[in-house]
């Protein structure tokens, strides 16, 4: 996952958390071209319509939410060329205490349709539909005793259903023959491809944006539903490939995908497996490899890192701190958890090293984010791993945080 994907779902998160007590959170949506003029004077409107709203807090509340946006919205000379969208609202949720808040986002994908609302939270589904995958997959894992359906959505490997057959295994019940046992056997397992057809079209035809389609199994019914006309036409257009895997069911759908680099090669899964299986041969073998936090950032301040690894799931806080006595200059960095009235706690109990002073915070900033911005600094790349895939696992586990180097430090 790209630094700028996730900061933008950083942001769509933060936003759709933030409630209001009323009817009062402003949210606007500009397609591109829109003259900002136009806006403005529909928003000026919004302001004499809200001056009838009763009560008189939320009154106040939507006409000053309208005006700061109106503010807001001067600072641009045009509208981006892919739109905005701005969030404007008191998100105090203590009864006469106000927190007025603006913001704005310029958007990844062009917006197609202009917006107005008003509503206790901000209105943000047309930004979390472009954090959704481009590229999905359909997944097929069967064998004669039953077939699993699922997806692959980026890294995420999501199973729909799991599918039972009646199907019997070779051994023959006593009295029928041969031939007419494997008629009846045949009959069930085509029954059996059927619905497996049937349910796997239905519900690979109602998700957006799917790519391909990947059959597998452990043995020969993969290669005989392949065969068969089972999907409907437009689905069967679809199949990329069947793939050999030893199991079934979830974990046939995830070794399926492991499997299939060759048909995945533009997919964000196989990015992040090849991304981390360089990093973990380079650590089994003592290559050009770094981990841990300490480690990397040493290796950051040598410019010896050429690819910075960070787990998604890493939740922690950088902070600046600094002495209050205007003739010390100590500062110091570390990084916390996001326990941070525990760190607060602490600091108040501590005196500067250096005159006995007290400390405070000089700045605060996510770690991901400051990680990555030191890479992309010296021309590096920054990578954001997902904890979807075993080896994404590994990383999490080994601290969240390493590099693979351009040279031994």
């Amino acid at each position: 996952m790209s630094l700028e994907l996730f900061e933008f779902k950083k942001k769509i998160k933060e936003l759709a958390d933030k409630r209001a007590r009323h009817t009062e959170l402003i949210t606007v949506y500009i397609p591109p071209g829109t003259e900002l003029a136009k806006v403005m004077n529909q928003l000026k409107e919004e302001q004499g319509t809200a001056s009838n709203i009763k009560s008189t807090s939320t009154r106040k509340n939507v006409t000053t939410a309208l005006e700061r946006m109106i503010q807001h919205l001067r600072l641009f000379k045009k509208v981006p060329e892919t739109g905005l969208g701005v969030f404007s609202g008191n998100t105090s949720r203590t009864e006469g205490r106000d927190n007025f808040e603006i913001f704005s986002i310029i958007p990844p994908q062009p917006l197609k349709t202009r917006t107005y609302l008003c509503e206790q939270r901000f209105f943000m589904t047309p930004l979390i539909e472009m954090t959704e995958h481009q590229d999905v997959y359909g997944l097929i894992v069967l064998e004669r005793g039953g077939a699993t359906i699922g997806l692959l959505k980026g890294t995420r490997i999501e199973s729909l259903q799991d599918v039972k057959s009646i199907v019997p295994g070779k051994f023959r019940a006593g009295g029928q023959s041969s031939v007419r046992f494997a008629h009846v056997r045949e009959n069930l397992a085509n029954d059996f491809y059927k619905e497996v057809g049937e349910l796997a079209s239905q519900d690979f035809t109602n998700t957006k944006n799917l790519k391909g389609i990947i059959i597998g199994g452990p043995g020969p019914s993969k290669d005989e539903f392949a065969a068969g006309e089972f999907l409907t036409r437009d689905m069967q257009a679809k199949v990329l490939g069947v793939k050999d895997v030893g199991t079934d069911g979830d974990a046939g759908l995830r070794e399926m995908v492991a499997r299939s680099e060759d048909l995945l090669s533009n997919a964000d899964i196989t990015h992040e497996r090849e991304l981390m299986t360089k990093f973990l041969s380079g650590l089994a073998t003592g290559g050009l490899v770094a981990y841990g936090e300490e480690e990397v950032r040493r290796a950051l301040d040598l410019n010896a890192v050429s690819t910075l690894l960070i787990s998604s799931d890493t939740e922690r806080l950088r902070i600046g701190i600094k002495c209050t006595t205007p003739s010390c200059d100590f500062k110091r960095e570390e990084t916390i958890d996001t326990n941070v009235d525990t760190f607060y706690f602490k600091l108040r109990q501590e005196k500067c090293p250096k005159c006995g002073g007290p400390l405070q915070v000089d700045w605060t900033k996510d770690t991901i984010e400051e990680l990555a911005a030191k890479m992309e600094a010296v021309g590096g790349t920054a990578e954001i791993i997902s904890r979807d895939t075993p080896e994404g696992d590994q990383l999490f586990n080994l601290g969240g945080i390493a590099a693979m180097l351009r040279f031994r430090i």
